[in-house]
């Protein structure tokens, strides 16, 4: 019978903490080795297949790791077995669904893109891979409070496809062979995780009908809409690099960009413990909430500040040593993308903390959808005229006018206020 574990909050935590660390920790282990074995050419082919994969990713995972994870709480409350089956049913069923038209459009992507067959071979076999996502149970197990079958099943699944891959792959010409291995850790993942949920919590694949089908799809396209347009933000310029440059190009930028990218994976645990703060202070108050977290913003932009400053000043030496001497030349691309990382705190300050912290989660969407129109624009325009450098300078550009928009919502807001 699915139960409730109220009491295992903590321990709960902990295992999210874990499935963290196995989700950005263990891949990025492997990023040294592999932007030296495959070069700036070979990766830069495989970043943009995942890249192009990763837009699919987020629609055949859909909203459900939110929305039906919500209701399978209630459902667990209520110890309604029949209505966890049926749900757990229109997930999958919904998944496989998305799988099968995601693959007409990648099908149709391939057919009419003119790109080296490498490409095309690269993105079908990490597409192939994401029909391990249509199994994934992970909403399910966060749902009923059992953390630690998705970590313990994440750890393994990643465990073995970084053992996988220092083992196997030796040099530039294993780039399809890496694109399997890659996709070893989200095929484990829905195996077990629905062999799991099977097994020990009875659940079962059940007919429903498409109107069920057509509810759940309903009930997450808020949050699905949300992360498509945050992949769209993080990923285009990958995207148009690709289009517009050489895979050289997008393999130095994909590679310099990860440096970026640790910096804001160590940011991203200390949102998730300010936010139910931040939500406490700016509901009792806005604007002395405001206050508060503004005061915060100034300690931790700050400390951040003095982190990015001092990876930019040794960034040749920081690009050699984790990826490569062939990367070193264009270690500059490095400032740009850690301005963006401070823009990007400062935002998370003034969007999540503070409008989605206070509830206007309407005011922020409007602002950050403006932004990811804006960030595709840019893109688009400053790659196709500036290259690589375009592609590191839009990202900035946007986040400033981000900047902007929520600075100008939070001004009216107040002037409602008062």
């Amino acid at each position: 019978m699915l139960k409730r574990f109220d009491d295992r909050v903590y321990k709960n935590g902990v295992w999210l903490y874990l499935l963290q660390l196995a989700n950005t920790v263990l891949p990025i282990i492997t990023i040294p080795y592999i932007t030296r074995i495959m070069g700036p050419s070979n990766y830069g082919t495989f970043s943009f297949a995942i890249n192009i994969v990763g837009y699919l990713q987020t629609v055949i995972e859909y909203g459900f790791g939110m929305s039906a994870s919500r209701k399978i709480v209630l459902l667990s409350k209520q110890e309604d077995r029949n209505g966890a089956i049926k749900l757990f049913s229109a997930v999958v069923y919904s998944r496989i669904i998305f799988f099968f038209i995601c693959g007409l459009f990648i099908t149709f992507f391939m057919m009419t893109i003119p790109m080296e067959g490498i490409y095309k071979n690269c993105i079908c076999i990490l597409f192939l891979g994401m029909a391990g996502y249509c199994l994934q149970q992970n909403w399910f197990f966060q749902g009923i409070q059992e953390m630690q079958y998705i970590a313990i099943i994440c750890i393994f699944s990643r465990t073995i496809s970084v053992v996988m891959i220092f083992l196997l792959i030796r040099k530039s010409e294993d780039i399809l062979l890496y694109s399997v291995l890659y996709s070893v850790s989200p095929v484990i993942n829905g195996i077990l995780g629905t062999f799991i949920a099977i097994k020990k919590y009875k659940m079962r694949f059940i007919a429903i009908r498409l109107r069920d089908i057509a509810g759940e799809i309903r009930a997450g396209w808020n949050v699905f809409s949300t992360q498509m347009s945050s992949k769209i933000f993080g990923g285009i310029g990958i995207t148009f690099l690709g289009m517009m440059s050489s895979s050289y190009d997008v393999g130095i930028y994909a590679a310099i960009q990860k440096i970026p990218n640790v910096v804001m994976l160590c940011w991203a645990p200390i949102s998730q413990v300010l936010y139910p703060i931040s939500s406490e202070l700016v509901t009792d108050s806005f604007v002395k909430g405001k206050k508060k977290l503004l005061g915060l913003r100034r300690v931790i932009l700050m400390f951040f500040i003095v982190i990015t400053v001092c990876i930019a000043f040794f960034s040749k030496q920081i690009i050699i040593l984790v990826l490569g001497v062939e990367y070193r030349d264009y270690y500059f691309l490095s400032f740009p993308l850690l301005m963006w990382v401070i823009a990007g705190i400062n935002n998370n300050f003034l969007g999540i903390q503070l409008l989605l912290g206070g509830g206007f989660d309407a005011e922020y969407s409007y602002c950050f959808q403006i932004s990811v129109v804006l960030t595709v624009i840019f893109n688009y325009v400053l790659i196709k005229l500036y290259g690589i450098i375009g592609a590191a300078i839009a990202p900035l550009i946007s986040e400033c006018i981000l900047t902007i928009l929520l600075k100008f919502r939070i001004s009216s807001i107040e002037k409602k206020i008062e």
